[in-house]
């Protein structure tokens, strides 16, 4: 290559090398992709799905029954309400140490925020095609999300309302969006089993809340947010876990008994009863210095939980018994 043709690839007065244009196109297109992939990352699709038992949970006691708004309901729900929420929550949040489902979450990118609105507002639009309170449970949900994570509100910041917003959105919220997307209304959940079959839900869902912040403790308590792992440390967190999972469980059983008969109390009974067990392990293992591997323990107790209900409720959705 001749000096007249290198000169062509210099900066004038620099005598640094210009970038080709094909070059920079390459670089662009690698950056972009990057940038989509961190935005993928951050919605933690896999995570999202271990919250679904308390769907089921609720499918199963309104009657089973597959249909289109069910099925509209549920890709609502954990593929754009829980993954834009958590996008949402990620944005303000910019951990650097393990969340729930990302042991390293990437740097966090401007486009995380319009993303992560998009999400919850395209999956607002879907579930107008389910039912009016459906969509009434979807919305209130949205706005508790924001709520929970905006500096504005934050009520992840305050002990009670964090756990009142899990509580009520994840546990209440879910269990009422699947009773409406299988019944068409939300009358009928006045009942025993439906009264039951909520605070179960709500119950259980925080039973594993607290567990998920004792690796963020330190972050959490540099942002000034009193979480329950903050405020309560992590005995509190234990026998909190420890109590809600006993009473949750109780009102499950009670369901079960009510619907299914004894042998199905049984086989779930076992269930939370490992998870009781588990929970005691992570209180006896429990080493604050060592944050990835209880992020990695708590994450093992979240998905063994999670799995097991969520196949018991599979099975019975599938045999038609609801």
């Amino acid at each position: 290559m001749s000096e007249a043709s290198r000169s062509a690839f210099r900066v004038p007065g620099s005598g640094l090398r210009r970038v080709p244009n094909a070059e920079r196109g390459t670089r662009n297109a690698e950056r972009r992709a990057g940038d989509l992939w961190t935005i993928f990352v951050h919605l933690r699709l896999h995570f999202q799905l271990l919250l679904a038992p308390v769907f089921l949970w609720g499918w199963l006691l309104a009657g089973g029954g597959l249909s289109a708004p069910v099925i509209i309901g549920f890709v609502a729900f954990h593929f754009f309400l829980y993954s834009g929420a958590t996008a949402f929550n990620s944005y303000y949040d910019r951990d650097v140490g393990p969340v729930g489902g990302l042991a390293r979450p990437p740097p966090v990118n401007p486009l995380l925020l319009p993303v992560s609105l998009a999400l919850k507002v395209v999956g607002w639009l879907l579930a107008a095609f389910v039912n009016l309170p459906f969509w009434f449970a979807y919305g209130a949900f949205f706005v508790l999300s924001i709520a929970y994570s905006h500096p504005r509100v934050r009520l992840k910041a305050h002990t009670l309302t964090s756990l009142m917003v899990v509580g009520f959105g994840q546990g209440a919220l879910a269990f009422l969006a699947a009773w409406a997307a299988t019944r068409g209304e939300l009358a009928s959940v006045r009942s025993v089993e439906g009264v039951l079959g909520a605070i179960a839900a709500v119950l259980l869902i925080l039973a594993l809340y607290p567990l998920t912040q004792l690796y963020q403790v330190d972050e959490d308590a540099a942002r000034g947010d009193r979480t329950v792992a903050v405020a309560w440390g992590a005995a509190g967190c234990f026998t909190f876990a420890l109590t809600c999972t006993i009473l949750g469980g109780l009102a499950m059983l009670v369901v079960l008994a009510r619907r299914f008969g004894l042998a199905d109390a049984l086989l779930v009974g076992l269930g939370l009863a490992l998870q009781l067990a588990a929970i005691g392990w992570l209180k006896r293992g429990f080493d604050s210095r060592a944050v990835l591997a209880t992020y990695r323990r708590v994450m093992g107790v979240n998905a063994f939980s999670s799995s097991a209900l969520g196949a018991y409720l599979l099975v019975r959705l599938a045999s038609g018994s609801g």
